[in-house]
């Protein structure tokens, strides 16, 4: 993904001559297929569209980055790919199984890099043998709060609340794996609309209004190399606590997406690949 971030206050954005101006900064659309805008903006519907017809997707993030909203100009296509996906329906469990066992070896390889050690063989093996969506749902939660009881240990004690909190977090390390999961969700929802997929359809998780279903069972797959990059923003002080204000929960201010935006854009070059290849696969499964 060309991704590009404009992440400045009280910016004017304008498009012209296939050229996005952010103030006297100039970007060629040929440059990016996804743009995210992070700060508070000046840019009008005209402007938009030029951008979305040069088949630009923009991420758009309010204030604090509590929410988002995906503006999108890929058109319908692959009709197959949605005929098949719709399909898989009748066998979606074995899908599910995929995804969830897929998320839990992956969340034990993480806590190995750090020298704990977590068996999964039973757990596995309890997959494995039902056929039932919320019995799989009740091991991926029972599975996600031993892993966090571990995960949140690597921190120093003042830095989180010794457990997953959202809607709000309650911490910063909460608020920055909030932060970087409403992120990538976006970004699966677009790559899986480009590749042809209707996003809200998923497997493991089921549709509810707006939600992205799909998109977050994808997220399944990278939550535990999010956690990782969490882990390591605060470790090499790229973030520290005092990047993060606290209105009715606690959110990543102006300045501290302004030094995370650099190491967020390679990780996501580095995820990228990963993020094709399971789409992919998924494609190959249906």
């Amino acid at each position: 993904m060309k991704i590009t971030i404009i992440d400045k206050k009280d910016a004017i954005l304008k498009v012209d001559n296939k050229t996005l101006k952010v103030d006297t900064q100039k970007i060629p659309l040929r440059l990016v297929d996804t743009l995210i805008i992070a700060s508070s903006n000046d840019i009008n519907t005209k402007e938009l569209i030029k951008i979305t017809k040069e088949q630009i997707s923009i991420i758009i993030l309010s204030h604090f980055a509590k929410d988002s909203a995906i503006i999108t100009s890929t058109t319908s296509k692959n009709a197959e790919v949605k005929l098949a996906q719709y399909n898989a329906q009748k066998n979606s469990i074995s899908i599910a199984k995929y995804f969830i066992s897929q998320k839990l070896i992956s969340h034990v390889s993480h806590l190995k890099l750090h020298h704990i050690e977590i068996n999964l063989d039973k757990t596995l093996q309890k997959i494995e043998d039902t056929d039932d969506l919320q019995t799989l749902l009740g091991i991926e939660g029972s599975f996600s709060r031993n892993y966090f009881s571990h995960y949140f240990k690597l921190f120093p004690k003042g830095m989180h609340s010794g457990k997953r909190t959202k809607n709000p977090p309650l911490d910063p390390v909460n608020a920055l794996m909030s932060f970087l999961y409403m992120l990538f969700y976006n970004l699966i929802s677009i790559k899986l609309i480009s590749f042809g997929f209707e996003p809200s359809i998923g497997f493991l998780h089921k549709p509810f209004r707006s939600h992205n279903a799909l998109a977050s069972d994808f997220m399944e797959l990278i939550r535990s190399e999010i956690n990782e990059f969490v882990f390591l923003s605060f470790k090499n002080k790229i973030i520290s606590k005092d990047d993060f204000t606290k209105r009715d929960g606690v959110y990543l201010k102006y300045e501290g997406r302004k030094n995370l935006w650099s190491s967020l854009k390679s990780f996501i070059d580095i995820l990228n690949p990963k993020l094709d290849a399971n789409i992919a696969n998924l494609r190959s499964m249906l």
